[in-house]
């Protein structure tokens, strides 16, 4: 039975401190982007190279945009996506690490709710959120065959590393027009 999904309209807000468990979740739709379970949540949050991405969310310097379905049972709104921005020292570095003053970008869109331009909605929006915080570049990490990465591309991103199963992206804010105000 294929899983139905409402078309209706989908916001986005900020992200706090009340997400956190939320973010796990999409760090793990993240992980587990080709829809094999390569990773459990346990997994995700005993693991020191995949848990600080989430952990003691939401620490100052942290930044994120959660999407919301708007059509929830009494005007509830689910939430079905997640892209936030963290900075990690050198010393223990994320998979996409630049440099230190070089947030990187976590995001995912709940599988049913895929294909509908939720991604793209939460990266202008965190990238305009980002840029009004004065960040003047993102980066980010994706495996080799994960097609989100046509996605990263067609809205600026370019190759800053290649590694044997990834790819790091880098978006620079200053000239980019993701997030810029329109016109």
């Amino acid at each position: 039975m294929a899983e139905q999904v409402r078309q209706g309209s989908v916001g986005v807000r900020a992200a706090g401190p009340e997400d956190a468990e939320f973010l796990v979740d999409m760090l793990l739709e993240a992980f587990n982007w080709s829809g094999e379970e390569r990773f459990t949540r346990k997994q995700i949050l005993k693991d020191k190279s995949t848990s600080l991405y989430v952990a003691g969310w939401q620490r100052e310097g942290d930044l994120g945009v959660i999407a919301v379905d708007l059509a929830g049972p009494s005007g509830l709104q689910i939430p079905i996506g997640a892209a936030w921005l963290r900075r990690f020292p050198a010393r223990n570095p994320g998979y996409g690490f630049v440099a230190e003053d070089v947030p990187e970008l976590s995001i995912a869109v709940a599988k049913a709710h895929r294909g509908r331009g939720i991604g793209t909605g939460l990266l202008r929006s965190l990238a305009s959120k980002a840029r009004e915080q004065g960040v003047g570049r993102i980066s980010l990490s994706v495996e080799h065959g994960n097609p989100a990465k046509e996605l990263y591309t067609s809205l600026g991103f370019t190759t800053f590393s290649e590694q044997e199963n990834a790819v790091t992206l880098v978006l620079d804010l200053r000239t980019s027009p993701l997030g810029q105000p329109a016109r």
